[in-house]
């Protein structure tokens, strides 16, 4: 997701792991939900408990569809991201695409993020039942396992393949890609400590060219 800040994610999941250094043969599974084409989502409950909606980064227009279907929702969506608002977070963001669906458009939440006051933001996987789509879209389509002893840029890379492996970017026209998924949100257990990983596909020859580019 093209507005999403992520941190480095190799050297967040190492210092994850240096809490399990006495538990080395511990497994993280990372789940791997794909990631559908279109734009950046954002609904945000702040500490004065007023709903925002961000489209692509800026504010949503009021006659957008997305609007409406907050609207339908609000008492859902306000319900559950207050219980996540307490005297050190700032606001709570669901995170997601607005795709095409069939003759329509819809929304696809995939994660969700707190924003503290004085310490780093927290993301995890989207696990609310508001949207219609919901029901649907558990966010497991697969999963890689790992044991905490693995360093992050190994981990990273792992997901990288099994990300291209899914997605077969080399195989499909491009033009399939303005409706087909374009990567893969990779999500750890809650509560771990663990970060998330949001990847494009790129193709195996792209990727081949970026390792190399990287290790020079």
């Amino acid at each position: 997701m093209d507005n999403i800040e992520l941190n480095d994610f190799a050297t967040e999941l190492d210092a994850a792991a240096l809490g399990m250094a006495d538990r080395k043969n511990d497994r993280v599974r990372y789940s791997g939900h794909l990631l559908l084409p279109g734009d950046d989502v954002i609904i945000a409950l702040n500490a004065n408990r007023e709903l925002e909606i961000k489209i692509g980064g800026l504010p949503a227009s009021t006659d957008h569809d997305l609007v409406e279907l907050v609207e339908e929702h609000r008492s859902e969506i306000r319900r559950a991201l207050t219980r996540k608002i307490t005297k050190d977070v700032s606001r709570v963001e669901i995170i997601g695409r607005w795709h095409e669906n069939g003759d329509e458009y819809a929304l696809e939440p995939y994660l969700l993020r707190t924003v503290y006051r004085d310490k780093p933001d927290v993301l995890h996987k989207y696990r609310f039942r508001i949207f219609p789509l919901d029901d649907y879209n558990l966010g497991n389509d697969f999963s890689v396992e790992f044991t905490s002893a693995v360093v992050g840029h190994k981990v990273k890379a792992v997901l990288e393949n099994s990300t291209e492996r899914h997605i077969h970017y080399d195989e499909l026209p491009k033009s399939m890609f303005e409706w087909m998924p374009v990567g893969v949100v990779w999500t750890p257990p809650a509560r771990s400590g663990f970060p998330v990983l949001v990847e494009y596909a790129v193709g195996k020859e792209k990727r081949l060219e970026m390792r190399s580019r990287e290790a020079a």
